[in-house]
Formats: C-alpha cells, structure tokens, sequence
C-alpha cells in the first residue's frame, strides 16, 4: 500500500467506504510525523493534533510497543517468546505472555473460519521451502520431504491451559501472517488515546490503518497495491493488507511459487493468485484473511468473500482482477 498526499486524480477509481460515524474535524490541526523500523521493515505515522505533543515520548512509546511484540512473536529471534514454545520438549506445558495468547486466539479464529486456508502452524514447512530465519536456498522439495512436512502436527492440535499453552508434538507456530496487522491495530490505538490526536494513518511494512480525517478535510488516501486500475481508498477507521507474491518467491519451470503456503499440500499455493487486498475494521484480521484468500484461490475466494461481506480485491496472476460484492459497493 502506499500512501498519497493528493486527492485521487480524474482517471483513478475511487473507493469510499460507509463511515460509521462522523470523522473528528481536524482543521486547524498540527501535523506530526513518527517513524522507525520494526519486524525488518519500516513503519510510519502521519497524525494530526490541537495541541502540542511531546513527539520524543510518543516516537519512544510507539518503538517500545513494536519491539515489545517483536520479541513475543517473532520466529526468527532465538529469544523470543514464540521461538521458546516453538523449542519446548513435546507436551511440555508453556506459559506464555497475555499479548501472545491473544495474537494465538485470533490466528485459531481465522484458521477456523478458513478451515484452515489460513494455518498459524506451517512455520516447519516455511523453513523447509527457504522462507524462514534459517539459510535454506528456496527450492523444490522431493516428494519424500513434502509428505513428510504434511504428517506434522496440525493447528487443531493445540491444547489451552491457564496463563499458557501445552505443545502438541511436532507443532511449530508462525504468527507472521497476523502480527504485523495486530501492530497496526495497536499502535492505532495507542494514538486514538492520546490526548490531543483527531486523526492518524499507521503504515508498517505496506499494512495500514487511519482514522479521523486529515486538516484539509480530506481523507488519508492510499493507493492499492496490485490493481490493474489505479486505484485509491479513503482510510477512514478502516485497515488494509495485502498478501502476494511479488517479494519473497522463486521460479521454478516458468511458474512462481511464493512464500504463502498451502497447508493441504505443505509447498507454496499454486492457486493461480498473484495478490489479495483485503479491507477490514481490524488490521489483523485483514492481514490474517489476506492470506487464507491467496491459499483458497479465485473462485472460492469471491465465494467466501461474498459469504462473509468481505471487502477484497483479487489479482490473478493471469492478468485479470476480481473485486468482492462489498468492494464494488464502495465504487
């Protein structure tokens, strides 16, 4: 997703989501700026206050949050929280931190509602196919390592106890196709609640989420990633990620097999999807639903879509695009 200052030009496609309720008039406001890095990217925050803000402690605040959930999800820290339930003996029980927990009972509740297109529990066969922290070039596995990767432990499999989890045998989580959207929707929050701030636009590594309206009066707009047609939204309490294969992929015989992972056949999906924008009042859910989109593929996605009211714009790696009923509304 990238941001744009401008009104959307005459050519461009316009999409207006139904507001809710009344933006906050920032007229008159200051316009701050916060950025960092976090997850091995970017992030940035373009927020409008009426009254001064301290901006070193909010930029600190904001960093601390990042790197506070940086180091309880991430599976490329050998000391963070999840690489420590990844590494437990089996049926070992692990406490964990509440933050953690929730990110893990919302990754379930997508994994459920997908049947599993969205799976939290791939991170063994991520590595395997060269898309993980450990340096494995990415390449086609024979057919012996695949069905092996497909016997592991699957997300149905874990077990609740109080303040923690116990570690079905095998089973080794990834939390990357919702964390950064959980990051976006809390560092909104932590925005929302400061004194002062009418509105704001979060961006962390292409991921975003705004509120309120700018000092002109106008929306954050934001330009959507993978359309054939430029293509701009009003982010206005809403979110937006995008999965695909554009970044993290190699060719194998002409055909490109990405990062996203098919838990059906434990190798990258062969769905025929290039890229999945998905809208949604929360970014983690967004980002999670993203993902479960690009595993299911054109047809069973718009079914779903339309199923869910879901608000989504497909690209096929064929050329055409597809937009969800909920999406054409807002044209």
């Amino acid at each position: 997703m990238t941001p744009t200052l401008h009104s959307p030009a005459p050519d461009n496609r316009v999409l207006v989501p139904d507001l809710h309720r009344r933006p906050e008039d920032a007229a008159g406001c200051a316009r701050y700026v916060l950025s960092g890095k976090a997850f091995a990217t970017t992030w940035q925050v373009v927020f409008h206050a009426d009254r001064a803000i301290d901006i070193d402690a909010l930029q600190a605040t904001a960093q601390a949050y990042l790197d506070r959930i940086d180091a309880q999800m991430s599976p490329y820290r050998a000391d963070s929280d999840l690489t420590r339930f990844n590494s437990a003996p089996d049926s070992a029980y692990v406490p964990l931190p509440p933050m953690l927990l929730q990110v893990i009972r919302q990754a379930l509740n997508i994994a459920r509602m997908t049947d599993g297109a969205y799976d939290p529990a791939l991170l063994e066969a991520v590595e395997a196919w060269g898309f993980g922290a450990k340096t494995v070039a990415p390449g086609v596995l024979s057919p012996v390592a695949v069905q092996s990767l497909k016997r592991r432990a699957d997300w149905r499999a874990l077990d609740w106890a109080a303040h923690g989890l116990i570690k079905p045998a095998g089973l080794r989580l990834d939390l990357c196709g919702i964390a950064k959207g959980y990051a976006v929707d809390g560092l909104t929050q932590i925005l929302r609640t400061t004194p002062g701030i009418r509105s704001a636009l979060v961006e962390i590594g292409g991921e975003l989420k705004g509120f309120g309206v700018r000092d002109d009066g106008l929306p954050y707009w934001v330009e959507v990633e993978g359309a054939n047609q430029r293509t701009v939204i009003a982010l206005c309490d809403l979110a937006v990620a995008t999965s695909g294969d554009s970044r993290r992929f190699f060719i194998h015989d002409g055909e490109i097999l990405s990062h996203t992972i098919d838990a059906a056949t434990a190798a990258p999906t062969r769905s025929g999807v290039s890229s999945v924008t998905v809208f949604d009042a929360a970014c983690w859910r967004a980002d999670a639903l993203a993902t479960a989109l690009m595993v299911m593929g054109e047809d069973t996605a718009m079914a779903f879509c339309a199923a869910h009211d879901i608000p989504c714009l497909m690209r096929m790696q064929a050329g055409h695009e597809r937009l969800s009923p909920a999406l054409e509304a807002w044209l």
